[in-house]
């Protein structure tokens, strides 16, 4: 998450999702076949973990660290034979001035959906983080090494699973420095913002050991959902095992004071492009910016719990919209 701008999962790996379909009436709703939930967690804390480690150096853009980063989600992504969007995963774009320019590289795959229609959900997770400041290590694991693991393992059960939306599987660069990444890609991508239905942020979701709930916004929903399907994507954020709660709430924590979360990750970009978006992420905690924020110091239960149902929520989106 910026630091310029500071909601039980089923315990069940697989489980049946029940989705709304159109409505008949505004008082009935249709439900359609239950879906499987897959998510690897294995594969998902291996994720989180290498990312998180000192190899890339806290992963600030432009820094070697920062490329090993790209090439490992560029060869995790290929060994998935999950193909890159317009025929590349890396993607370049720059900021900064005539006297200091910089640059940062998005990467991007795309999984066609089976709907002939050209209707698009983007995906985001930021990989960058804050680098190094003399001999500490900024290694970001909440923010947002489990956001980008998150995303990997969606790719995964994605492409063996492919949707009714296409699914643009955006890792954001330059996250820190301004979502510059994700302007980029607004930027960059004129032409498919008319078709982009819904964007899913994903941006801290494993908190510290001492956080217990997952959080939500969204901004645009009533655009893409009658009233009862908007009913039902509240319900589906609540089971006996695990509460998605609506809104942040602000702790004992200077740091909540400056925070705007609609302003706060790369949701902003897409909701200043008239873009609807559901933003995902545990909030601010006592490692956020830290050199504490390691991956032995979050909750990886909470990490596989978000991220199954942000997935269940996923599935019930695309066919809801």
């Amino acid at each position: 998450m910026t630091i310029k701008h500071r909601v039980s999962v089923l315990g069940l790996i697989s489980a049946g999702l029940l989705v709304c379909s159109a409505c008949q009436s505004t008082n009935t709703v249709e439900y359609l076949k239950p879906l499987t939930i897959n998510i690897k967690s294995e594969q998902l804390l291996n994720h989180f973990k290498v990312l998180s480690s000192d190899t890339f150096q806290g992963r600030k853009v432009s820094t070697t660290g920062n490329k090993k980063a790209q090439q490992y989600l560029i060869d995790q992504l290929s060994t998935l034979s999950v193909q890159g969007f317009k025929g590349q995963y890396k993607h370049s774009f720059h900021y900064g001035s005539s006297t200091n320019p910089k640059s940062g590289n998005n990467i991007i795959a795309f999984i066609p959906g089976s709907n002939e229609a050209n209707k698009y959900i983007v995906l985001t997770a930021h990989f960058d983080h804050l680098g190094t400041k003399g001999n500490r290590i900024f290694n970001g694991a909440d923010d947002n090494a489990s956001g980008t693991s998150a995303l990997l393992a969606m790719a995964e059960q994605l492409v063996n699973q492919p949707l009714s939306h296409h699914i643009i599987v955006l890792f954001t660069d330059g996250e820190e420095n301004g979502l510059k990444g994700s302007k980029a890609f607004i930027h960059d991508n004129q032409e498919l913002l008319k078709n982009i239905k819904l964007n899913i942020n994903m941006d801290m979701l494993a908190g510290s050991k001492r956080s217990k709930n997952l959080h939500f916004i969204a901004r645009g929903l009533t655009k893409i959902l009658t009233d009862n399907q908007l009913t039902m994507f509240y319900q589906n954020q609540q089971t006996r095992e695990f509460s998605v709660v609506k809104g942040f709430k602000r702790e004992r924590h200077s740091l909540n004071k400056r925070t705007h979360w609609l302003l706060a990750s790369d949701h902003s970009s897409f909701h200043r492009a008239g873009i609807p978006f559901i933003y995902y992420g545990v909030g601010t905690h006592s490692n956020y910016h830290n050199p504490s924020d390691e991956y032995l110091n979050t909750n990886h239960q909470l990490l596989v719990n978000s991220t199954n149902i942000i997935f269940q929520q996923l599935l019930f989106l695309d066919q809801a919209i």
